[in-house]
């Protein structure tokens, strides 16, 4: 059940940003070809993320402090200028963002804990996200499913005359989800600051 509705709501998705973003290039037949392999691939990943939710779900989410020791005190340099960790309401979700620099130029770090019923159900919609193999670009945001640093991850990166920013999500352990902004930082950079997270703090 869970497999059918995760790749439904995923093909409605695909359906409405296709009709939704008019900057795209249509490739006609190969469009549709590409959506179908994308189908299929986010019917595997679903059936693969089924067994892992329901696994997840009996989970007990992560003590603040042991994700406090995923985001360091410094990161690629960076000083850690603020966290906030905790169970977000009644919902059990349990998750710690970190601001690496200054109010200009910064990275945001956000890892949130699979386990439990809301958490199981956010990274599965994330595991589907990942399967698909997408790119787009417009009015200057590039956005792609690809790999980074050897793990499987969505990035975007926009670049300005005056500004550039950018993002990677990923997901680790097939647990949690873990993000990175950048604010000043392009998305080589974000890269880098990557790799100095802490993951392997995540059990």
């Amino acid at each position: 059940m869970l497999r059918k509705t995760l790749v439904a709501g995923m093909a409605l998705f695909m359906v409405s940003c296709g009709n939704s973003n008019k900057e795209e290039k249509s490739t006609g037949v190969g469009s549709v070809v590409e959506g179908v392999s994308n189908l299929n691939k986010m019917s595997n990943a679903a059936e693969k993320m089924e067994e892992q939710t329901n696994a997840l779900k009996k989970m007990t989410p992560l003590t603040n402090d042991e994700l406090k020791a995923v985001v360091p005190e410094t990161l690629g340099g960076l000083t850690r200028k603020s966290f906030s960790a905790g169970a977000l309401g009644t919902t059990g979700l349990s998750s710690i963002d970190a601001t690496y620099g200054d109010d200009t130029k910064f990275v945001k770090v956000g890892v949130m804990d699979g386990a439990g019923e809301t958490g199981s159900a956010l990274v599965s919609l994330m595991a589907m996200t990942l399967s698909m193999d997408s790119e787009s670009e417009s009015n200057g945001t590039k956005t792609k499913t690809t790999e980074v640093n050897g793990i499987r991850s969505v990035t975007e990166e926009t670049k300005t005359d005056q500004s550039v920013r950018s993002s990677i999500k990923y997901l680790y352990k097939d647990r949690y989800s873990i993000s990175l902004e950048g604010e000043g930082y392009s998305l080589s950079e974000l890269e880098g600051f990557m790799k100095s997270l802490n993951t392997g703090a995540l059990k």
